[in-house]
């Protein structure tokens, strides 16, 4: 029987699907925990230079959790709980704030992104969208809100006001006014969507593995903090990079214009 959550390692790509198409792709506490394994092992292999994240079926990339689980759950945990779940583990679907993955993520959204679907997509780096697909934060229609990091990301994504409408309205919006927004980087065809991922995936890939590492750490260590804070981040992730043997391979690449060869080292 297939797992709730698809691994496929392809080369330096790893594709990752959510696997349960005939509830909409929701998460489970067993998808919640096969997906954390999977991060997991994709922050193990250094192999792996770039993951793209998707869901089954043409409908849904992901509704978001599970409500005959997370219902009761909610029920039963205390207040305490769940400030130690967010702070001390990785979360449901492994995407709490503290749970920090340095290898990029592409977002394949081929359908519904709602809820903690809408959050498990702010939680990767880069979102391309299919044609058909929706968005949105709906957890305010039921008395809740988002709690796996929605609205502390999405108002880094497309400004305050922005994420303010998205989450107090609990409005759904389509994949234009997505890219509109800024929340997806490109809107295709719902055929071209895993090839234009594939292709972005293969392009992140190919550059230096410590570098994209570190560009993402560096980037994401600026968000909130004051400018000399970051700065003083990035340099210091600059200098270890000039130390690196991926630095000299690109800097012999550069000087005889070929292809340079990086070994994460």
């Amino acid at each position: 029987m297939a797992g709730k959550v698809l691994y496929e390692k392809r080369g330096a790509l790893a594709y990752v699907t959510l696997n349960r198409p005939e509830v909409h792709n929701c998460i489970d506490t067993e998808m919640s925990a096969e997906l954390i394994g999977v991060w997991d092992e994709v922050k193990r292999d250094r192999e792996i230079r770039c993951a793209i994240l998707t869901g089954a079926g043409a409908r849904a990339f992901c509704s978001g959790a599970d409500l005959t689980q997370l219902i009761p759950a909610i029920r039963e945990a205390s207040e305490e709980d769940n400030r130690r779940r967010a702070f001390e583990g990785p979360g449901w679907g492994g995407i709490s704030g503290g749970y920090k993955i340095h290898t990029p993520i592409v977002a394949a959204i081929n359908g519904y992104c709602i809820a903690g679907g809408h959050e498990l997509a702010e939680f990767c780096d880069i979102r391309i969208a299919a044609a058909h697909a929706t968005f949105g934060h709906q957890e305010i229609r039921w008395g809740l809100m988002p709690g796996d990091g929605g609205c502390s990301r999405l108002a880094r994504i497309v400004g305050l006001g922005r994420a303010m409408e998205i989450i107090l309205t609990g409005k759904i919006y389509d994949a234009q006014e997505a890219y509109r927004i800024g929340f997806v980087n490109h809107v295709v065809p719902a055929k071209d969507l895993l090839t234009t991922a594939t292709e972005l995936a293969e392009t992140i890939a190919g550059n230096g593995p410590l570098a994209t590492r570190a560009a993402k750490q560096a980037v994401l260590h600026a968000v909130g903090r004051p400018l000399d804070e970051g700065i003083a981040f990035e340099t210091d992730a600059f200098s270890y990079l000039c130390r690196s043997e991926d630095w000299r391979a690109g800097q012999r690449a550069f000087l005889t214009r070929s292809q340079p060869t990086f070994t994460g080292r």
